[in-house]
Formats: structure tokens, sequence, C-alpha cells
């Protein structure tokens, strides 16, 4: 039986901050504050001490990624077998 795994979103949970995702979704940095003021901008965001950020799971929405299941003993695998190649 394998071990179960978790959603790559369940993985990646640091937030991100507002300009790093405005290019990542190919957004004005200049004029993402105000987008996001309006309503206007393409994934949820959210202010976490004063500063607009947004979740990982959020920013793979808004770019069509799918959250696949990422179990340990694949990526342990992949990277025994990277590790050949080095």
């Amino acid at each position: 039986m394998r071990p179960s795994g978790r959603r790559l979103s369940q993985w990646l949970t640091e937030p991100m901050p507002l300009r790093k995702v405005a290019d990542l979704l190919g957004v004005d940095v200049s004029k993402a504050p105000g987008l996001v003021r309006a309503g206007r901008f393409p994934c949820r965001v959210t202010k976490v001490n004063g500063r607009y950020v947004a979740f990982p799971v959020d920013v793979m929405v808004a770019m069509g990624i799918d959250d696949p299941i990422v179990r340990t003993d694949d990526l342990l695998t992949g990277a025994e077998f990277a590790r050949r190649w080095d």
C-alpha cells in the first residue's frame, strides 16, 4: 500500500507578495493595489500585517494550474533518479 499524499497547495503555504503575484499573472505591478481595492484583481488577495498577499492555491487557480496530489515516496524516488544523472 502506498502512503497517502498531500495536494501541492498543502506543501506551498507561504503567502506571496502582491508584486510577485501581479508579475506572475501579467498585471502591471503599479496598478495591482488599485485593482485589489476595486475588487478587480484576477485572484483572491488578503491583507496580512498591512500588506497585500495571495496564497499559492489562489494564484494556481487564477493561472489554471491543477492542484495534484504529491506523494512523498514519489518525490524521494524522483530525487534518487535525478542523483544518478549528476
